[in-house]
Protein backbone atom coordinates (compact mmCIF):
# COMPACT_ATOMS: atom_id res chain seq x y z
CA UNK A 1 0.00 0.00 0.00
CA UNK A 2 1.32 3.58 -1.08
CA UNK A 3 1.48 6.14 1.73
CA UNK A 4 -1.30 8.16 0.00
CA UNK A 5 -3.72 5.12 -0.02
CA UNK A 6 -2.57 4.43 3.83
CA UNK A 7 -3.81 7.97 4.78
CA UNK A 8 -6.86 7.69 3.01
CA UNK A 9 -7.72 4.95 5.14
CA UNK A 10 -6.43 6.29 8.05
CA UNK A 11 -9.13 9.11 7.30
CA UNK A 12 -12.02 6.66 7.87
CA UNK A 13 -10.11 4.38 10.16
CA UNK A 14 -7.71 6.33 12.42
CA UNK A 15 -3.70 5.95 12.67
CA UNK A 16 -0.61 7.55 13.36
CA UNK A 17 0.14 9.40 9.98
CA UNK A 18 -3.12 11.50 10.23
CA UNK A 19 -2.90 12.20 13.77
CA UNK A 20 0.39 13.85 12.91
CA UNK A 21 -0.84 16.02 10.16
CA UNK A 22 -3.60 17.49 12.36
CA UNK A 23 -2.08 20.69 13.19
CA UNK A 24 -2.19 21.31 9.03
CA UNK A 25 -5.39 20.18 8.56
CA UNK A 26 -6.54 22.80 11.45
CA UNK A 27 -4.99 25.50 8.79
CA UNK A 28 -6.71 23.92 5.83
CA UNK A 29 -10.06 24.29 7.34
CA UNK A 30 -9.37 27.96 9.05
CA UNK A 31 -8.29 29.14 4.96
CA UNK A 32 -10.84 27.61 3.63
CA UNK A 33 -13.48 29.03 5.48
CA UNK A 34 -11.78 32.66 5.47
CA UNK A 35 -11.78 31.90 1.59
CA UNK A 36 -15.64 31.25 1.71
CA UNK A 37 -16.64 34.38 3.89
CA UNK A 38 -14.46 36.86 1.46
CA UNK A 39 -14.56 35.53 -1.85
CA UNK A 40 -17.41 36.73 -3.59
CA UNK A 41 -17.89 35.17 -6.84
CA UNK A 42 -19.82 35.98 -10.17
CA UNK A 43 -23.00 34.64 -12.34
CA UNK A 44 -21.89 32.80 -15.53
CA UNK A 45 -23.48 32.92 -19.25
CA UNK A 46 -25.79 30.38 -18.04
CA UNK A 47 -28.41 29.52 -15.10
CA UNK A 48 -25.61 27.18 -13.70
CA UNK A 49 -26.65 23.74 -11.03
CA UNK A 50 -23.50 22.49 -8.93
CA UNK A 51 -23.05 19.00 -7.53
CA UNK A 52 -20.45 19.23 -4.92
CA UNK A 53 -19.04 17.58 -2.00
CA UNK A 54 -17.48 18.53 1.33
CA UNK A 55 -15.08 15.39 0.88
CA UNK A 56 -12.22 14.05 -1.60
CA UNK A 57 -13.42 11.66 -3.80
CA UNK A 58 -16.11 8.69 -3.78
CA UNK A 59 -19.43 10.15 -2.79
CA UNK A 60 -21.65 9.43 -5.75
CA UNK A 61 -21.53 13.11 -7.80
CA UNK A 62 -20.72 11.37 -10.99
CA UNK A 63 -23.84 8.90 -11.20
CA UNK A 64 -25.91 11.89 -9.93
CA UNK A 65 -24.55 14.14 -12.23
CA UNK A 66 -26.18 11.76 -14.80
CA UNK A 67 -28.92 11.36 -13.31
CA UNK A 68 -30.02 14.89 -13.01
CA UNK A 69 -28.51 15.48 -16.36
CA UNK A 70 -30.69 12.65 -18.11
CA UNK A 71 -33.95 14.03 -15.90
CA UNK A 72 -33.31 17.60 -17.25
CA UNK A 73 -33.67 16.61 -20.45
CA UNK A 74 -36.42 14.59 -20.02
CA UNK A 75 -38.10 17.84 -18.74
CA UNK A 76 -37.23 19.51 -22.27
CA UNK A 77 -33.78 21.69 -20.21
CA UNK A 78 -31.30 21.73 -23.22
CA UNK A 79 -28.53 21.22 -20.23
CA UNK A 80 -24.57 20.76 -20.70
CA UNK A 81 -22.17 19.58 -17.94
CA UNK A 82 -19.05 21.38 -17.62
CA UNK A 83 -16.17 19.55 -16.19
CA UNK A 84 -12.49 20.88 -14.46
CA UNK A 85 -11.42 17.95 -16.41
CA UNK A 86 -9.27 15.61 -13.71
CA UNK A 87 -6.60 14.27 -15.36
CA UNK A 88 -7.54 15.47 -18.81
CA UNK A 89 -5.46 16.77 -21.49
CA UNK A 90 -7.29 18.56 -24.29
CA UNK A 91 -6.28 19.94 -27.00
CA UNK A 92 -7.98 23.80 -26.42
CA UNK A 93 -9.96 24.72 -23.81
CA UNK A 94 -13.14 25.21 -23.59
CA UNK A 95 -13.66 21.52 -24.87
CA UNK A 96 -16.19 19.82 -26.26
CA UNK A 97 -15.53 16.09 -25.51
CA UNK A 98 -16.88 13.39 -28.46
CA UNK A 99 -18.46 10.63 -27.17
CA UNK A 100 -15.61 8.64 -28.79
CA UNK A 101 -12.70 10.20 -27.33
CA UNK A 102 -9.66 9.74 -25.53
CA UNK A 103 -9.32 8.92 -21.36
CA UNK A 104 -6.17 10.60 -21.80
CA UNK A 105 -7.41 13.69 -23.62
CA UNK A 106 -11.16 13.92 -22.32
CA UNK A 107 -10.04 12.61 -18.73
CA UNK A 108 -12.25 9.23 -16.97
CA UNK A 109 -15.17 10.99 -15.20
CA UNK A 110 -16.56 13.84 -18.64
CA UNK A 111 -15.93 10.84 -21.18
CA UNK A 112 -18.25 8.17 -19.13
CA UNK A 113 -20.43 11.77 -18.73
CA UNK A 114 -20.15 12.42 -22.84
CA UNK A 115 -21.24 8.62 -23.57
CA UNK A 116 -24.50 10.36 -22.93
CA UNK A 117 -24.85 14.15 -22.44
CA UNK A 118 -22.80 16.95 -24.20
CA UNK A 119 -20.08 17.88 -21.78
CA UNK A 120 -17.36 20.89 -21.60
CA UNK A 121 -14.01 20.51 -20.02
CA UNK A 122 -12.47 23.91 -18.73
CA UNK A 123 -10.55 24.89 -15.35
CA UNK A 124 -12.24 28.64 -15.76
CA UNK A 125 -15.88 27.39 -15.43
CA UNK A 126 -16.75 30.78 -17.00
CA UNK A 127 -15.46 29.86 -19.92
CA UNK A 128 -16.60 26.90 -20.37
CA UNK A 129 -20.33 27.67 -19.50
CA UNK A 130 -19.96 30.19 -22.11
CA UNK A 131 -19.05 27.84 -24.77
CA UNK A 132 -22.11 26.08 -23.83
CA UNK A 133 -24.42 29.31 -24.33
CA UNK A 134 -22.77 29.74 -27.71
CA UNK A 135 -23.42 26.60 -28.46
CA UNK A 136 -27.14 26.75 -27.59
CA UNK A 137 -27.19 25.47 -24.46
CA UNK A 138 -29.72 26.99 -21.70
CA UNK A 139 -28.61 24.99 -18.43
CA UNK A 140 -24.82 24.32 -17.32
CA UNK A 141 -24.75 21.33 -15.11
CA UNK A 142 -21.30 21.31 -13.02
CA UNK A 143 -19.51 17.66 -11.83
CA UNK A 144 -17.93 18.78 -8.61
CA UNK A 145 -17.45 22.97 -8.19
CA UNK A 146 -18.90 23.59 -4.60
CA UNK A 147 -15.48 24.78 -4.09
CA UNK A 148 -15.02 27.02 -6.99
CA UNK A 149 -15.81 30.43 -5.61
CA UNK A 150 -15.17 32.38 -8.75
CA UNK A 151 -18.21 31.38 -9.55
CA UNK A 152 -21.82 31.85 -8.21
CA UNK A 153 -24.22 29.25 -9.09
CA UNK A 154 -28.23 29.13 -8.92
CA UNK A 155 -28.16 25.81 -7.41
CA UNK A 156 -25.96 23.97 -5.44
CA UNK A 157 -26.17 20.37 -3.90
CA UNK A 158 -24.17 18.74 -1.61
CA UNK A 159 -23.38 14.82 -1.64
CA UNK A 160 -22.75 12.97 1.09
CA UNK A 161 -22.17 8.64 1.26
CA UNK A 162 -21.29 5.88 3.19
CA UNK A 163 -21.30 5.12 6.85
CA UNK A 164 -18.57 8.11 7.87
CA UNK A 165 -19.50 10.32 4.91
CA UNK A 166 -17.06 12.99 6.96
CA UNK A 167 -14.64 10.38 7.92
CA UNK A 168 -12.62 11.69 11.05
CA UNK A 169 -14.26 15.00 10.81
CA UNK A 170 -10.59 17.07 9.78
CA UNK A 171 -9.38 19.09 6.85
CA UNK A 172 -6.81 17.70 4.40
CA UNK A 173 -4.48 16.22 4.52
CA UNK A 174 -5.10 15.22 8.64
CA UNK A 175 -8.84 14.36 7.08
CA UNK A 176 -10.82 13.86 3.82
CA UNK A 177 -12.66 17.48 4.28
CA UNK A 178 -12.21 20.43 1.86
CA UNK A 179 -13.71 22.62 3.93
CA UNK A 180 -15.26 23.00 7.30
CA UNK A 181 -18.99 21.24 7.84
CA UNK A 182 -20.25 24.48 8.14
CA UNK A 183 -19.78 25.23 4.17
CA UNK A 184 -22.75 23.07 4.13
CA UNK A 185 -24.37 26.14 4.74
CA UNK A 186 -24.06 27.13 1.44
CA UNK A 187 -25.86 24.28 0.10
CA UNK A 188 -29.43 24.41 -1.51
CA UNK A 189 -30.23 21.33 -0.90
CA UNK A 190 -28.36 17.75 0.35
CA UNK A 191 -28.06 14.31 -1.11
CA UNK A 192 -27.61 11.31 1.35
CA UNK A 193 -26.75 8.11 0.26
CA UNK A 194 -28.65 5.37 1.87
CA UNK A 195 -25.96 4.34 4.45
CA UNK A 196 -25.76 8.04 6.01
CA UNK A 197 -26.94 7.91 9.11
CA UNK A 198 -27.28 11.65 10.81
CA UNK A 199 -25.27 14.38 10.06
CA UNK A 200 -25.36 17.77 11.91
CA UNK A 201 -26.27 19.72 8.88
CA UNK A 202 -28.54 22.58 9.58
CA UNK A 203 -32.28 21.80 9.49
CA UNK A 204 -33.03 25.10 7.16
CA UNK A 205 -30.96 23.01 4.01
CA UNK A 206 -33.65 20.59 2.30
CA UNK A 207 -32.29 17.10 2.53
CA UNK A 208 -33.42 14.39 0.67
CA UNK A 209 -32.03 10.47 0.27
CA UNK A 210 -30.49 8.21 -3.17
CA UNK A 211 -29.29 5.05 -3.88
CA UNK A 212 -26.90 3.72 -6.21
CA UNK A 213 -28.45 0.74 -7.87
CA UNK A 214 -26.92 -2.24 -10.42
CA UNK A 215 -28.59 -1.69 -13.80
CA UNK A 216 -27.09 -4.68 -15.22
CA UNK A 217 -23.48 -5.38 -16.71
CA UNK A 218 -21.86 -6.02 -20.19
CA UNK A 219 -18.66 -7.05 -21.72
CA UNK A 220 -15.92 -4.90 -21.40
CA UNK A 221 -15.71 -3.28 -24.95
CA UNK A 222 -18.57 -4.48 -26.10
CA UNK A 223 -21.96 -2.73 -24.24
CA UNK A 224 -23.65 -4.88 -27.05
CA UNK A 225 -23.55 -8.02 -24.72
CA UNK A 226 -25.28 -7.85 -21.65
CA UNK A 227 -25.75 -9.91 -18.92
CA UNK A 228 -27.71 -10.16 -16.05
CA UNK A 229 -25.61 -9.76 -12.78
CA UNK A 230 -27.73 -11.23 -10.17
CA UNK A 231 -26.79 -14.74 -12.32
CA UNK A 232 -22.88 -13.74 -10.70
CA UNK A 233 -24.58 -15.31 -7.73
CA UNK A 234 -21.81 -17.56 -5.91
CA UNK A 235 -19.18 -16.88 -8.24
CA UNK A 236 -16.05 -15.65 -8.12
CA UNK A 237 -14.43 -12.56 -9.60
CA UNK A 238 -11.65 -10.16 -9.29
CA UNK A 239 -12.89 -6.74 -8.55
CA UNK A 240 -11.01 -3.99 -10.31
CA UNK A 241 -11.35 -0.92 -9.67
CA UNK A 242 -9.39 2.99 -9.83
CA UNK A 243 -12.04 4.65 -7.45
CA UNK A 244 -11.45 6.77 -4.43
CA UNK A 245 -13.97 4.65 -2.37
CA UNK A 246 -13.02 0.47 -3.66
CA UNK A 247 -14.88 -0.68 -0.88
CA UNK A 248 -17.78 0.64 -1.73
CA UNK A 249 -17.36 -0.93 -5.39
CA UNK A 250 -16.46 -4.50 -3.52
CA UNK A 251 -19.94 -4.20 -1.19
CA UNK A 252 -21.86 -3.55 -4.14
CA UNK A 253 -20.61 -6.82 -5.41
CA UNK A 254 -20.90 -8.63 -2.45
CA UNK A 255 -24.97 -7.57 -2.30
CA UNK A 256 -25.31 -9.95 -5.43
CA UNK A 257 -23.83 -13.15 -3.79
CA UNK A 258 -20.47 -12.11 -6.12
CA UNK A 259 -17.30 -13.46 -3.76
CA UNK A 260 -14.81 -11.01 -5.05
CA UNK A 261 -11.05 -10.32 -4.48
CA UNK A 262 -10.70 -6.70 -4.63
CA UNK A 263 -7.26 -5.26 -6.44
CA UNK A 264 -7.36 -1.62 -5.59
CA UNK A 265 -5.38 0.83 -7.75
CA UNK A 266 -5.26 4.58 -7.13
CA UNK A 267 -8.05 7.27 -7.66
CA UNK A 268 -8.33 8.43 -11.87
CA UNK A 269 -5.71 5.67 -12.13
CA UNK A 270 -4.06 5.28 -16.00
CA UNK A 271 -4.65 2.11 -16.35
CA UNK A 272 -2.39 0.34 -19.29
CA UNK A 273 -2.06 -3.59 -19.99
CA UNK A 274 0.42 -4.99 -18.07
CA UNK A 275 -1.87 -3.73 -14.88
CA UNK A 276 -4.44 -6.42 -15.84
CA UNK A 277 -2.37 -8.88 -17.32
CA UNK A 278 -1.97 -10.90 -13.92
CA UNK A 279 -5.29 -10.47 -12.23
CA UNK A 280 -7.16 -13.89 -12.58
CA UNK A 281 -10.20 -13.64 -14.29
CA UNK A 282 -12.85 -13.49 -14.53
CA UNK A 283 -12.81 -9.90 -13.40
CA UNK A 284 -15.15 -6.90 -13.05
CA UNK A 285 -14.64 -3.00 -12.98
CA UNK A 286 -16.41 0.21 -12.78
CA UNK A 287 -17.63 2.11 -15.93
CA UNK A 288 -15.64 4.83 -14.56
CA UNK A 289 -12.79 2.51 -14.94
CA UNK A 290 -13.80 0.87 -17.58
CA UNK A 291 -13.59 3.63 -20.38
CA UNK A 292 -9.96 3.88 -19.89
CA UNK A 293 -9.68 -0.33 -20.53
CA UNK A 294 -11.81 -0.81 -23.57
CA UNK A 295 -8.83 -1.03 -25.89
CA UNK A 296 -6.82 -3.96 -24.08
CA UNK A 297 -10.55 -5.64 -23.14
CA UNK A 298 -9.91 -9.49 -22.82
CA UNK A 299 -12.75 -11.69 -23.34
CA UNK A 300 -13.54 -12.37 -19.88
CA UNK A 301 -13.56 -8.60 -18.78
CA UNK A 302 -16.39 -7.26 -17.64
CA UNK A 303 -18.23 -3.60 -16.17
CA UNK A 304 -21.11 -3.24 -13.69
CA UNK A 305 -23.31 -0.51 -14.73
CA UNK A 306 -25.42 1.22 -11.54
CA UNK A 307 -27.34 3.83 -11.69
CA UNK A 308 -28.40 7.17 -9.08
CA UNK A 309 -32.37 7.02 -7.76
CA UNK A 310 -32.94 9.93 -6.06
CA UNK A 311 -36.10 10.01 -4.22
CA UNK A 312 -38.93 11.50 -5.35
CA UNK A 313 -39.60 13.88 -3.18
CA UNK A 314 -35.91 15.67 -4.63
CA UNK A 315 -37.36 15.27 -8.47
CA UNK A 316 -40.23 17.34 -7.30
CA UNK A 317 -38.29 20.23 -5.37
CA UNK A 318 -35.66 20.07 -8.06
CA UNK A 319 -37.97 20.71 -10.69
CA UNK A 320 -39.87 23.37 -9.02
CA UNK A 321 -36.24 24.90 -8.63
CA UNK A 322 -35.12 24.75 -12.16
CA UNK A 323 -38.44 26.07 -13.75
CA UNK A 324 -38.49 29.09 -11.70
CA UNK A 325 -34.86 30.21 -12.66
CA UNK A 326 -35.11 29.10 -16.30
Amino acid sequence: MGLVQRLEREWYTGGPLAEALRPLGTLTCALAGWRRRHRRGRAGALPSLVVGNLTVGGNGKTPLTLAIGHRLQDWGVAVAVVSRGHGAHPPTLPYRVPADDSPARAGDEPLLLAQTLPVYLSPRRHAGIAAAAAAGFRWALLDDGFQHLALKPDLRLLVFAGTRPLGNGRCLPAGPLREPICAAEQADAVLLDDRVGHLPLSPSVPQFRYRLQVAGAHRLGDPKQRVDPRQWCGQRFSAVTGIARPERFLDTLNNLGVEAELYAFADHHAFRPKDLEDIPRPLVMTAKDAVKCEGFAGPDDWVLQTEAEPEPAFWEWLHSAIMVRS
